[in-house]
């Protein structure tokens, strides 16, 4: 994980050690869909903050220096296919649609799905998160 920073203090690094490879791509694409329609709110951050909790049993610190570090590689990232490549090769089939439930849920978490949260989830569902026939059946 330390692969993900660049200048950082000793706690921070130790902090980070805890994270793996699945929790950053996780939190990457979960950033990704609140960011697709340009309206980043508060409702669509306290839902990403709940399911890092839920899924990955993290504390407030934990999520609060994973969200920075996620924010960062969200920025920097040019193709969704750099993390769903990284999810694809450890997430089995109901793993993976639990996380395109959880896009789902952060688009929804202010009311309503934008054409652009929409889109960003059906590009997850292209690069091989699930075969999305697949996953609007089941």
């Amino acid at each position: 994980m330390d692969k993900y920073l660049r200048n950082t203090d000793k706690s921070l690094q130790e902090d980070v050690q805890k994270f793996d490879d699945m929790t950053l791509a996780t939190c990457v694409l979960l950033i990704e869909v609140s960011k697709s329609d340009d309206n980043f709110d508060e409702q669509e951050n306290n839902k990403i903050i709940s399911i890092l909790k839920d899924k990955f049993n993290l504390d407030d610190s934990q999520i609060n220096i994973l969200l920075e570090i996620a924010d960062n590689k969200n920025q920097e990232m040019i193709s969704l296919y750099d993390w769903t490549s990284k999810i694809n090769e450890v997430y089995e089939y109901n793993e993976k649609k639990a996380l395109i439930r959880e896009l789902w849920d952060v688009a929804f978490a202010d009311g309503r799905i934008d054409k652009y949260e929409d889109h960003t989830i059906s590009k997850n569902c292209r690069f091989n998160l699930c075969e999305a026939r697949r996953f609007y059946e089941g």
